[in-house]
């Protein structure tokens, strides 16, 4: 009969008995934890939200409750902008079944506002919620060129997007005023306060010049001479 009686030799033995079934069963068993979404392992996690609760507040904040959540995955705010989804905020899902709330802060828009959530698994499918509208009794934006044609100014704080004369966008973000001294000649689409607007950027030839500078010839006899 064969005996093992130092610690060293058994541990080692076990670990030869034990460690094909690690390779086997843990693949199966996956990541348990205590039931909180950061112990899922977002890989694996499909968007299966559901909402209970969906509404924007006055001050800007879009806010909602939800339910029947796999594992914790990014919600994605997103607001209709003239024609287009686009996203405008971002919070982390808590990941448990139970209803979990959120609140994420937006820019409003004067008159008709349109919200959705948007959350994508890993098996890169998304799921939306429905769309929410809700109506600003904010002023209306303006803006006007100043600056000798070189500085765009909104009366308040606004998204805006500014499309070249080929139709790509060459600037959009958030705020109230924009420098466009460098933009080439041409006239310019801009989407602000989700409305269409423009401005022409014309040349300049030289620095704080808005219109070209023009010589003209000047006679003296049968001489001309540029004054």
């Amino acid at each position: 009969m064969f005996v093992i009686d130092k610690p060293f030799q058994i541990m080692k033995r076990a670990r030869q008995v034990l460690l094909p079934f690690v390779f086997i069963f843990a693949p199966l068993i996956g990541y348990c934890g205590n039931g909180l979404g950061d112990d899922v392992k977002t890989d694996k996690v499909m968007a299966t939200f559901s909402m209970e609760t969906f509404f924007v507040k006055e001050e800007g904040f879009v806010c909602w409750t939800a339910t029947q959540e796999q594992g914790s995955l990014p919600y994605v705010v997103e607001q209709y902008l003239f024609d287009k989804w686009v996203a405008v905020g971002e919070v982390k899902g808590i990941g448990t079944p139970t209803p979990n709330s959120y609140s994420v802060p937006v820019t409003l828009n004067s008159g008709e506002n349109k919200f959705r959530i948007r959350q994508k698994g890993y098996d890169k499918m998304s799921r939306f919620s429905n769309a929410i509208t809700y109506y600003s009794k904010k002023e209306a934006v303006s803006y006007n060129v100043t600056d000798d044609n070189q500085t765009l100014i909104f009366s308040t704080d606004t998204y805006f997007i500014i499309y070249n004369p080929y139709g790509a966008i060459v600037r959009q973000g958030y705020g109230n005023s924009l420098n466009i001294a460098d933009y080439p000649k041409g006239y310019y689409c801009l989407i602000y306060d989700n409305r269409l607007g423009g401005f022409e950027k014309k040349k300049v030839l030289f620095k704080n010049s808005f219109y070209p500078i023009v010589i003209n010839p000047v006679y003296l006899g049968k001489r001309k001479v540029l004054g």
